[in-house]
């Protein structure tokens, strides 16, 4: 008994030492299978999500119009400046006026002419009324003669009527075309009033657009004066590098710290031509963007604005290096402004009640959130799972068949370590998590350890049911 006893200690002992061996030669021996078994401990699933590019800068309120207004000197001399700087004015209001007292001589003078050609047409129209008024008494009139040779009386009957008559007609037709050349000339001197009429509205200059009056030059000096639109938009900068990036329509979050509050804008116009030049010529020019203001955000938006206008901890744009624009616009705000921001956003939440109708005035200046690009509903990776090899990125892939190989993948938008997926995975598909945690030659098969219940049920919940069978199996006998 103690020899079969001691026998099998040895047997048992050379087993283990086969058993140990085989592993061995197993994990040494190139293009084993045995080699390529990895134990994956981080694992996730990819998740569908949002991801936003940002871009931080600084802007100033400004008028989104200026009207200048210019003094014609043809028209005269000047006579009274109708407003003042500071006033809102409307379309039609009127600014100013010439002086009109030639104008107004001239005037005078052609109705007086107008008033006697009216007096003259007056009297030939009396003339004539009085013509048509005259009848021959008799139709007939009796003459008498006597001759020379023999005193005979002899007596003659002579029609005058349509003599007299003849001469009335002969009179009113001359008294009418007297009135139709003197009709002619009311006519052309009333023209002439006209026109003075309308030099002399002319000469009250009108307003045709709506603001409000920001200058005024009484010396005459063009422009006389200037107009700003009721409506602000905000000049913001932007580096040579990032202008590219930003387009007509793209939205934008703005905040005040003079008025504590949030509000909505998007993108009007982008300015291509460079700003002033720059006393450094090594640098890179600067250019400008407005931003239009669609209004207030929504107090359920605040708290998330909050967050993101000018006070991120990071960089929001993974291709930004932090540089700051020397006429104080940064592209990324520091922790200094971000935190400062915080702290005006802490005290407009504390007092919102105090002054909820402050506007935004004229150079207020203003911290941006610039969208300029967004992803949603679209799958997303984290930092921590890409791996980056000859500019190409790629994850490790656990398959369903069991296995891990290296999936290559084509990324898009960028936001805070989040990237989107445009290429090579799908929501739902199981990837490793940490990926400096292992080192992958070639496609392998993996293992994973057994997770808590709680971890294990929240990742069961992901999978379709021969998923969790397959994955319990390797588990079990892997």
């Amino acid at each position: 008994m103690r020899k079969l006893k001691k026998w099998g200690k040895f047997i048992i002992a050379a087993v283990a030492i086969v058993f140990v061996g085989i592993n061995l030669f197993l994990l040494l021996k190139q293009d084993s299978k045995a080699a390529r078994t990895v134990n994956i401990n981080n694992w996730t699933t990819v998740e569908k999500g949002n991801v936003k590019k940002l871009m931080h800068t600084t802007g100033v309120t400004k008028p989104e119009t200026e009207t200048h207004v210019y003094f014609d000197r043809q028209k005269g001399t000047l006579d009274k400046i109708l407003v003042k700087e500071g006033d809102v004015i409307s379309n039609d209001t009127p600014l100013y006026s010439y002086n009109s007292q030639k104008l107004e001589d001239t005037k005078a003078e052609l109705e007086d002419e107008a008033e006697k050609l009216q007096g003259e047409i007056d009297s030939i129209d009396q003339e004539i009324t009085q013509l048509q008024q005259i009848t021959p008494n008799d139709s007939t009139n009796k003459a008498s003669t006597t001759s020379k040779d023999k005193k005979v009386n002899v007596d003659v009957e002579v029609n005058t009527s349509s003599i007299v008559e003849g001469n009335v007609k002969q009179k009113v037709a001359e008294a009418e075309a007297e009135k139709g050349k003197v009709e002619a000339t009311l006519k052309a001197t009333e023209a002439k009033i006209s026109r003075v009429e309308d030099q002399l509205a002319d000469l009250t200059v009108k307003s045709t657009v709506e603001g409000q009056i920001v200058n005024i030059n009484e010396d005459l000096k063009d422009p006389i004066m200037t107009i700003a639109s009721n409506n602000l938009v905000v000049k913001a900068i932007v580096q040579a590098k990032k202008v590219g990036e930003v387009a007509e329509g793209q939205s934008v979050k703005l905040y005040s710290t003079l008025t504590k509050k949030y509000y909505n804008g998007t993108v009007l116009q982008v300015i291509t031509y460079p700003n002033k030049a720059k006393k450094d010529k090594k640098e890179d020019p600067t250019y400008s963007f407005l931003v239009n203001i669609t209004g207030e955000a929504a107090k359920n938006d605040k708290q998330k604005d909050q967050a993101e206008v000018g006070t991120s901890s990071e960089t929001q744009d993974s291709q930004s290096n932090g540089q700051t624009v020397k006429d104080g616009t940064s592209e990324d705000q520091s922790q200094s402004d971000q935190n400062a921001t915080q702290d005006g956003a802490d005290q407009s939440a504390n007092t919102q009640t105090v002054a909820p109708t402050k506007p935004l005035l004229i150079g207020t200046n203003m911290k941006l959130q610039v969208t300029l690009a967004e992803a949603t509903n679209t799958p997303i990776l984290h930092a921590n799972s890409i791996l980056k090899d000859d500019k190409k990125h790629y994850v490790y892939q656990l398959t369903n068949k069991g296995l891990v190989q290296k999936q290559e993948v084509t990324l898009g938008v960028t936001y805070k370590g989040k990237y989107q997926v445009v290429k090579g995975l799908e929501v739902s598909d199981v990837i490793v998590t940490a990926k400096d945690s292992i080192k992958l030659p070639s496609t392998s098969n993996f293992i994973t350890p057994l997770k808590t219940a709680k971890v294990q049920n929240k990742e069961l919940k992901k999978m379709k049911q021969s998923q969790q069978a397959k994955y319990i199996l390797i588990g079990m006998f892997e």
